[in-house]
């Protein structure tokens, strides 16, 4: 055999090595991806670029409309977040009318 037949050889050989000892790694990587895919995709919430966030208080039991609700005035810290993300707010009556 040629000196570059050789070398050609020995590198198909090189590969062939690594993908029958990184093979199972690979697909190894694969699955755990896809299953702790599935466990995340549960618990994210997309939201349409157009919905916008609503504002609250901790303490608050109301969410806003706008920051610069009146109702708002006094607080030290106000908080943003999409209305289905808020349980046990309800809106307003300044900011949203009557819902």
């Amino acid at each position: 055999m040629k000196k570059k037949d050789r070398r050609i050889s020995d590198i198909i050989s090189t590969v062939i090595a690594y993908a029958v000892l990184a093979g199972p790694v690979i697909i190894l990587v694969v699955v755990m991806a896809f299953s702790c895919y599935e466990k995340v995709k549960n618990t994210l919430t997309f939201h349409s670029p157009f919905e916008k966030k609503v504002y609250y208080t901790i303490d608050g039991e109301f969410y806003h409309e706008s920051e610069d609700c009146p109702a708002l005035e006094d607080s030290e810290r106000v908080y943003s977040a999409y209305k289905e993300e808020l349980t046990g707010k309800t809106p307003c009556g300044q900011c949203f009318g009557r819902e």
